[in-house]
């Protein structure tokens, strides 16, 4: 399995298989064991032996070894493919698309034209490889058009909503 690990805005790519783990290609023995009685994690790299906390925070983890802190992230490979493909895309100067990532079936529509929407707001829950995916808005923004609905099999690539950016229609030249 790839994993796309960013710590402090920096990223690596991890890839575990059979037991073994790469770190941007390179091949590094790792061991984790969690400390009995403890809310420490013992993790052995290469030999060397450390011992770390891990906290879950909303969309990273907060991990702290060794007297300093980080903001790590976690994607993995079928994850960062969902987001870049189910990014909003420039339709013209203030519209952008959201397209389906992958083939599957429409679980659920959260929004109706006319609505506003945050950055991260979901828009449409897919089912797609017996997982359920919610395509989120990458920008604040008003939905323009709903092409879908709930109980539809959709391909990759069909469009699922439209949505213009807040404040850059014809009237604000005025």
């Amino acid at each position: 399995m790839k994993y796309f690990v960013t710590v402090d805005g920096g990223t690596q790519v991890v890839e575990v298989h059979d037991g073994h783990a790469w770190i941007d290609g390179e091949l590094v023995r790792a061991e984790l064991a969690s400390l009995p009685g403890t809310d420490r994690v013992h993790l052995r790299l290469d030999g060397r032996s450390v011992s770390l906390f891990g906290r879950r925070e909303a969309d990273s983890w907060r991990i702290e070894l060794e007297g300093r802190a980080f903001s790590v992230t976690v994607e993995d490979d079928r994850e960062r493919q969902i987001r870049t493909l189910a990014s909003v895309r420039p339709a013209g100067p203030s519209r952008r698309e959201v397209r389906a990532p992958m083939p599957g079936l429409i679980v659920k529509v959260e929004v109706r034209a006319g609505d506003d929407v945050s950055e991260g707001d979901g828009l449409v829950v897919m089912e797609a490889m017996k997982m359920e995916n919610e395509l989120r808005a990458d920008a604040a923004g008003r939905v323009v058009e709903v092409r879908t609905e709930a109980g539809r099999t959709v391909n990759r690539e069909d469009l699922l909503v439209v949505l213009e950016s807040v404040g850059t229609g014809e009237d604000d030249d005025a």
